[in-house]
């Protein structure tokens, strides 16, 4: 009912008025103060969630994964992504190395890094758990 009113005052403008100038929605019958700071806070949250999400799909982050990204890392998401994409295989459940080397290759991590290294060592080691070992020869390259 609020949202038909905003759009029925606004018309085309509705997204531009709220986006740059939300002190206006007061116009609209029945939006008070305490409205407006809550469509304002309520938008903002959006806001961010959708410049996550874009950001990490443009990095072939699926949805299902970035979703799980910004539960984690809230607004942080981006800088934790960009610092050290490795990070992911430790803070949520279902993002195994591979999809964080692949997330990292997209953002043009160098294969010597050394994230990468060590992620790439606790990931061979915890396979290899899992299959039963509790411990690996020493390779000699």
């Amino acid at each position: 009912m609020t949202a038909a009113r905003i759009v029925s005052h606004f018309r085309m403008d509705t997204l531009d008025v709220i986006e740059e100038t939300p002190e206006r929605l007061i116009e609209v019958y029945g939006i008070g103060k305490k409205r407006v700071e809550m469509i304002t806070r309520a938008w903002q949250e959006q806001r961010e969630i959708k410049e996550v999400m874009l950001f990490l799909q443009s990095h072939n982050v699926s949805t299902n994964f970035a979703v799980k990204i910004y539960k984690t890392y809230e607004d942080e998401s981006i800088q934790v992504v960009q610092d050290n994409p490795y990070q992911l295989t430790e803070d949520i459940y279902g993002i195994r190395f591979v999809t964080a080397d692949t997330i990292a290759s997209n953002l043009g991590v160098e294969k010597d890094s050394p994230a990468r290294l060590m992620s790439g060592i606790q990931y061979i080691l915890s396979e290899s758990a899992d299959e039963g070992h509790v411990y690996l020869p020493r390779m000699s390259w």
